[in-house]
């Protein structure tokens, strides 16, 4: 396999990094900030550099079209672009940051090329603390064992593999045992119905299974936000997000912050934040390589379809548009805001190629621990290394 290109670490933390306040931006400032950053990013995009494997500036700019707070994306922009540029870690305001990038166009080109420098260096920062193990942990769903999915344990227990049980359990009373996408029925419950009422078994509407019997598939639970990204560590009696997810969470709360407080702690394994889905589709969207889009204003209706829409892997006839299922009371709906959060990450990771980029680091993570070091030294160890010491960070 053809290697991608090296990475390089340049920042795995907060650390040396002034995180700015989330405050608003006052009206003059934003408006600076804004026009600033499109200068920027309509100077440097057309020649951006891909030999890191991926766009950096087109993620940057994707981000800022996609997050929901602006001020607070723009700000950590500015403050990181001016801190990696001339090293000062305190003492500059955003409005003394933008006067001195709005300058650029007259930089000497050695200035020039920092910036772009910068800007890759910026990129690498999201990929890393946030794309990376967002991806890494996305398909991580742990699937319930036959003993906890018959379980009646209240969902309240403590400890994740219950809580996971009782989602499952949830999710498939919720979406009436059925796929909701592909629809098809649950081939355990099916068969457990079978059992129990032979030919009169019936699905969650009251029609014939039997008609239905080729067509079942195993069903899993799936995770809108991943369950990990936010599970709580304890640390003297404390339960708290550890340092190394802080940045993944602050980054994730730019999309919506209203949507990911509905998720904090044990909220994320909450019906609200989970589908039922085949394997093969929750693998899919678990890699954002589908993606819900609402269909006009009939709440709760989506287009589903590729985000890489001529794709050559389509495990499933998409686009479909259908109405997600929903329970008397609407209280354990997916809410629409989590659905969003993912199209757009989904968006920002093809158009920026991060997608693919990132696909290829964690193959190569699967492949060093499978023994295979290449003996040309393309083996990336030093990057195998990184991942495993931040390992807290992404299981």
């Amino acid at each position: 396999m053809e290697r991608p290109h090296q990475l390089h670490w340049h920042r795995s933390s907060l650390e040396g990094v002034i995180v700015p306040s989330s405050q608003p931006l006052k009206v003059e400032e934003r408006g600076l900030a804004i026009r600033v950053f499109d200068e920027i990013i309509r100077h440097f995009e057309p020649c951006q550099a891909t030999d890191i494997g991926y766009k950096p500036v087109t993620l940057i700019r994707l981000m800022k079209n996609e997050v929901s707070e602006k001020d607070e994306f723009l700000d950590l922009f500015f403050s990181f672009i001016h801190q990696e540029l001339l090293g000062e870690r305190e003492g500059t305001g955003l409005e003394q940051v933008l006067s001195h990038l709005a300058r650029y166009r007259i930089w000497s080109a050695e200035e020039t090329n920092s910036l772009r420098d910068c800007l890759v260096i910026f990129a690498k920062y999201l990929v890393n603390n946030f794309f990376l193990p967002l991806k890494a942990l996305a398909v991580k769903t742990p699937q319930p064992t036959p003993a906890l999915s018959h379980s009646r344990t209240p969902e309240a227990t403590f400890g994740t593999p219950q809580r996971v049980s009782n989602l499952r359990q949830a999710c498939l009373i919720r979406d009436r045992h059925r796929c909701v996408i592909s629809r098809k029925f649950d081939a355990e419950e099916g068969q457990g119905r079978y059992k129990r009422d032979g030919p009169n078994s019936k699905d969650d509407d009251g029609k014939s299974l039997l008609e239905e019997r080729d067509n079942m598939a195993f069903l899993e639970v799936a995770h809108i936000i991943p369950h990990s990204l936010m599970s709580l560590t304890s640390e003297e009696g404390e339960w708290r997000l550890a340092d190394s997810k802080q940045i993944a969470y602050r980054t994730l709360r730019m999309f919506n912050p209203g949507a990911i407080h509905l998720i904090n702690g044990v909220d994320i394994d909450r019906p609200m934040n989970a589908l039922t889905l085949t394997h093969d589709l929750h693998k899919l969207f678990g890699n954002f390589d589908i993606a819900f889009e609402p269909v006009g204003s009939e709440a709760h209706t989506y287009k589903i379809d590729y985000v890489e829409t001529d794709r050559m892997g389509r495990v499933e006839r998409l686009p479909v548009s259908l109405t997600l299922y929903l329970t008397p009371d609407r209280s354990i709906d997916p809410p629409s805001q989590l659905l969003k959060i993912h199209a757009a990450i989904g968006r920002i990771l093809h158009l920026s190629a991060a997608g693919d980029y990132i696909d290829d680091f964690l193959q190569d993570i699967e492949e060093t621990e499978a023994g295979e070091v290449m003996p040309n030294g393309s083996t990336r160890l030093d990057d195998y290394v990184w991942f495993r010491l931040g390992e807290t960070s992404v299981y």
